[in-house]
């Protein structure tokens, strides 16, 4: 029997028939949940303001149980909303004492059918950075980019990421043959895995939100015009991917459409404010931030137009895949100049 994954489609069927959360819903396996309490799960799933997060094991014991009750107990005593976060275990079966546990802590349990084999990818949640992709691992891995080789303890200061997670990523990354870390010096021997690694991990278009057309005479008439009204209605935007990425580079890779980072809240303030058409003329597509997008954004100062920084314009090009490659490759090039 082939193992389930928890990113297999007949599980995430399952469970969206349980949980009721929507088709637009972001899913993250083998995901951490904050970088306060970095602990790997086998999927977190983003609805709205809703988030869940599933561990599978084909037994559910009192043991694995007791794990996520800790986490819940975390998350009651501190600011992240626990009452939006809903815990869940997956399994065939569960015993009569996790059962008991699981009612009185308010853990769900989901049963599997007899014909799911759940791949129990951790025996227990780790405190290892799990994606290349998070905010934390990518942060040292776009320093490491741009010092071109260092030390991890050189690395970990110039990326502001502690010693620990810092130590951790580089060892996923001579795992993965991404990196070497000869005589104590890291750096990346092998671009095309972690491009590769990015596009698996992290598909930019799942943060895809929304689609407009605006009448413009180019993109770049359109997008100064959008960072103007964003300016004026004081609405945090960046644009990304293709459209910044050209401009980094000074590459030209396609011009029908911008790709922007808005928070959802502020779609319709800021398309209340064009001439929003159905089809045709300039696509706008709107992308919803999973990280704080907007800190490190920076001007382009020929332009006008506010784009996010370089380090986020080379992991959401790279989260193109395939037809993302040519320009990441460019960016990947003149890093160390931006």
């Amino acid at each position: 029997m082939t193992p389930t994954s928890s990113y297999s489609p007949e599980l995430i069927r399952l469970l969206r028939t349980q949980l009721g959360f929507s088709d637009s819903a972001i899913l993250r396996p083998e995901s951490t949940f904050n970088d306060s309490y970095p602990i790997q799960f086998d999927l977190i799933i983003e609805d709205g303001a809703k988030t869940y997060i599933v561990e599978l094991k084909r037994v559910v014991r009192l043991d694995s149980l007791s794990r996520l009750g800790f986490l819940k107990q975390l998350l009651n005593d501190s600011d992240f909303g626990a009452s939006d976060i809903t815990f869940i275990m997956a399994g065939k079966r569960i015993t009569p004492e996790a059962k008991k546990a699981a009612e009185k802590t308010g853990i769900i349990f989901i049963k599997l059918p007899s014909n799911f084999d759940p791949e129990e990818g951790h025996d227990h949640p780790g405190i290892i950075p799990a994606k290349l992709t998070s905010p934390k691992s990518w942060q040292v891995i776009s320093h490491l980019l741009k010092l071109g080789e260092a030390s991890i303890r050189q690395i970990s200061i110039a990326s502001g990421v502690s010693y620990g997670w810092s130590h951790a990523t580089a060892k996923a990354l001579v795992s993965r043959g991404i990196a070497s870390d000869a005589g104590g010096r890291l750096r990346i021997i092998d671009m095309s895995k972690l491009i590769n690694g990015i596009a698996w991990e992290r598909p930019f278009e799942r943060l895809f939100s929304q689609e407009v057309h605006i009448a413009a005479k180019s993109t770049i008439e359109l997008a100064k015009e959008i960072c103007l009204v964003c300016d004026e209605q004081q609405i945090s935007c960046a644009f990304t991917s293709f459209t910044a990425g050209e401009i980094y580079a000074g590459y030209s890779a396609r011009h029908d459409s911008v790709y922007l980072y808005l928070e959802t809240r502020n779609i319709k303030e800021l398309t209340g404010m064009f001439d929003v058409q159905t089809q045709g003329a300039v696509a706008v597509r709107i992308y919803k931030p999973d990280r704080d997008v907007f800190r490190d954004r920076r001007v382009f100062s020929v332009e006008g137009l506010w784009l996010a920084s370089p380090s986020m314009v080379l992991l959401d090009c790279a989260g193109q895949g395939y037809a993302g490659r040519d320009l990441t490759q460019k960016l990947v090039e003149i890093y160390g100049q931006l």
